[in-house]
Order: C-alpha cells, then sequence, then structure tokens
C-alpha cells in the first residue's frame, strides 16, 4: 500500500523500537504540552470555517486535523480549506479506510501474490493497493519535500530526525535512512489525522441526535467560559462534561473497531486459550466499548454514565481498546484526545450543531451508517451548523479573520 516504514505497519524488531522510541519521547503526555498554542490555534481556525462555509463542515474538519499534525511531524503550514494539503490528506484517507479489511485480504495470506502481475490475480484488495499507492507516497513525499527545502525549517519531527541523522553521520553511527524519516512523520499522519477527523464526525452525528446532551454541555461550557473568549486547555478540569462527550465519542463508535490486527512471535495462552504462533489476533475495540457487562445500555450515546458514583452517577470506566495495547500501543493517543477535546470544547462554545429542514421545514433525523475499512466513521448526512446566539463573540474568538455571522 506505500506505508514502507511507518511504526503502525512495522513489525516487531529492531526498526520498530528504533521508531517507538523516537514517537514515545515527542508525543508522551507531559511533552504534547508543547502542541497546545497550535492546537487551540487551528481549533479557533476551525470554527472560522465552519461559520464562514457551515455546508463545508466535513471540510473545516480535514483541515484542523490536518494542519494539526502536518504541522507536528512535517512542519509545513495548511493554509485554508482549499490548501493541497487537505487533498493529499483525503486522498491517503480513502486509501486507508478502503483497502480491505485488516488481514483479511488474499494477499494477506498469500504475501507472494504481490510479486504477481494484475492479470494474473484477480483480487480486488490488491488492486486497489497498487491505483492507491500513490496516494500514501504522496503524503510522505510531498510534506518531507516542502520541510526540506525550508531555508529556516519549523520545529517538527522531521527537523529532530534530520539533525539526528546528522548527528549520526558524524560520529558513523547512521541508523536514520530517508525512509525512516519519512515513516516515523507520516506515522504522526496516520495516529491523528484520520482518527481525529472521524471521531469529530462522529461527535457532530450525535450532536445532532442527542440535542438534550449539546444543551447540557454549552450551559456548563458559558459558566466556566464565559462569552469573551474561546476555551483553553488552561479550562478543562472545570471542564470534565466535555471529557466525558469526548470519551462517549471514543466509546460510541472506535473509529478502528477491530484496530490493526498483529500476529502472535510464539505460542501462547490467554485466559485458557491456546494461540498458537503465527495467529492473526485482532483486539476487537468495538466489542470492548459494548460490553454490557461494563456499560449500562452500550448503545445509547450518554456521557453521563462517567459520573462519578459519589456524584450520584453510574461511574462507568473510561474505554480501552481504541488506541491499542502494550507496546502496539497508539503512541499518539494522548495527542488525538487533545486535538479531540479542543475541538469539541470550541464547537460546543461557539456552534449550535442541529437537524436540517425537509422541504415542509420538518426536521431530518440523520440515518446512521458507517464505512467499513480499517477505518470506519459515518456516511455523509444531513445537519445543520451555525453561530450560536449566546456563545463567544468575535471579539473573543483571537485568530479569526472576518468569518460571516460575526
Amino acid at each position: 500500500m506505500g506505508w514502507r516504514k511507518t511504526l503502525t505497519f512495522l513489525r516487531w524488531g529492531p526498526e520498530f523500537r528504533v521508531h517507538r522510541s523516537i514517537l514515545q519521547k515527542s508525543f508522551s503526555r507531559t511533552n504534547i504540552a508543547a502542541y497546545r498554542e497550535l492546537q487551540q490555534r487551528e481549533a479557533s481556525t476551525l470554527v472560522e470555517g465552519v461559520l464562514r462555509d457551515p455546508a463545508s463542515w466535513e471540510t473545516a474538519l480535514r483541515r484542523f486535523a490536518t494542519a494539526v499534525v502536518l504541522s507536528i511531524g512535517f512542519g509545513v503550514d495548511v493554509e485554508s480549506d482549499n490548501d493541497p494539503y487537505v487533498q493529499i490528506a483525503a486522498d491517503a484517507s480513502y486509501a486507508l479506510g478502503h483497502g480491505g479489511a485488516p488481514a483479511g485480504t488474499l494477499v494477506d495470506f498469500f504475501p507472494f501474490l504481490t510479486r504477481l502481475p494484475s492479470w494474473m490475480v484477480r483480487d480486488r484488495s490488491l488492486e486497489f493497493a497498487r491505483d492507491w499507492k500513490w496516494a500514501i507516497r504522496r503524503l510522505h513525499d510531498v510534506p518531507y519535500s516542502e520541510a526540506r527545502a525550508q531555508k529556516s525549517p519549523k520545529e517538527s519531527l522531521v527537523k529532530a530526525m534530520l539533525n539526528l541523522q546528522t548527528n549520526q553521520a558524524k560520529t558513523e553511527s547512521l541508523e536514520l535512512s530517508v525512509d525512516d524519516i519519512k515513516g516515523a512523520a507520516g506515522a504522526v499522519y496516520a495516529a491523528g489525522q484520520d482518527t481525529t477527523w472521524a471521531t469529530l464526525i462522529v461527535f457532530v452525528l450525535n450532536m445532532v441526535l442527542h440535542p438534550e446532551v449539546q444543551e447540557k454541555a454549552q450551559i456548563l461550557m458559558d459558566e466556566v467560559v464565559g462569552e469573551d473568549r474561546l476555551p483553553t486547555f488552561e479550562d478543562r478540569p472545570r471542564l470534565p462534561y466535555i471529557d466525558w462527550i469526548v470519551q462517549e465519542t471514543l466509546r460510541w463508535c472506535p473509529v478502528s473497531p477491530l484496530g490493526v490486527p498483529h500476529r502472535s512471535l510464539d505460542d501462547d495462552i490467554y485466559d485458557g486459550m491456546f494461540i498458537p504462533k503465527g495467529s492473526v489476533v485482532y483486539a476487537n475495540a468495538r466489542a470492548m466499548t459494548h460490553d454490557e457487562r461494563v456499560y449500562f445500555d452500550p448503545g445509547s450515546f450518554n456521557p453521563d454514565r462517567y459520573t462519578p458514583v459519589d456524584q450520584g452517577g453510574y461511574g462507568e470506566p473510561f474505554p480501552v481498546g481504541q488506541f491499542g495495547f502494550g507496546r502496539r500501543s497508539c503512541v499518539g493517543q494522548h495527542l488525538a484526545e487533545a486535538n479531540i477535546w479542543i475541538a469539541v470544547a470550541s464547537m460546543i462554545a461557539t456552534l449550535d450543531i442541529g437537524r436540517a429542514l425537509g422541504p415542509a421545514g420538518e426536521e431530518l433525523l440523520p440515518k446512521v451508517e458507517f464505512t467499513a475499512g480499517l477505518t470506519s466513521h459515518p456516511k455523509s448526512f444531513p445537519c445543520r451548523l451555525s453561530r450560536r446566539r449566546r456563545g463567544v463573540s468575535r471579539s473573543g474568538m483571537p485568530y479569526v479573520r472576518g468569518a460571516e455571522g460575526f
């Protein structure tokens, strides 16, 4: 498919350990604080884009997710919803989400088929991978080339790795290749762009379906933040309900419902079950997040399920599984959750997300349908996004450059 040396798809071994070590340092819970200003700025630009062109709200969400990860990974800027990088990200997202079920294609069982011409192998997934490989490579190559062309490179993962590569060359201990650098920066995209965008689509869908949740969140937001500014990460400890909405969004629809499958390196026994060496193992995130033994009425979207017991709630646990487990867990989890939180908080503070109206003025209830693939998100649905009658004023949005309605 063209991912090459990308952590998500690397086999366990020395290369995997090198890549994971590099990324863990950059995306630890502590170190992601360095990206807060970027995230807050892009969240402000996000709501500006929605207010300027409500019909293109999905594109505005895509631009937000793309801008954050490409700035962190490659040090490049995404200037607008029409920026070429938004289309590059959309193409890569399509390729990632439509390449077939993880570890469920003919090529996964017979890898030698990748070396045969298409006319000899009638397999849709292999044909799709060959047809769309360019999209994955373009995601790696174009921003990397721009980063290298900068006279004064911006701080980014690519810049840090190029400096590391230079130092290694001086000591003749070169470990990092160009493909390593592209792959590590590409992993930032794989971990943060598509999952962030898809999760925000799920959030919007549930605000349309559950206006009472949005109304409660807006009341709490106004009490804490007021109308003079946008929410920031400093407000997060006083806005637990926003965290609950984020966690409920992740639980209700894990965007990678089966995760990335892995092959067992040795014979193993888990909970009395024998797992032979070489078995393909799926971590069924959706089954875990909809386990009736853990969650009451798991099919419903209910952020209040996380209300602590001492506050009169169920005290149900935050979901696990959507970011993987152990040494294969997503190193970008904390970054992705922070991206989602600031976007959700900013949208709640500034927007009303409601149902679209039909020809006779009737409200249209969205039909809940999802795409299938490595990642999953709701199919397009009708909705209406507009500026809140009560909410953050234009003067409270420091990055806005003239959105209509303000």
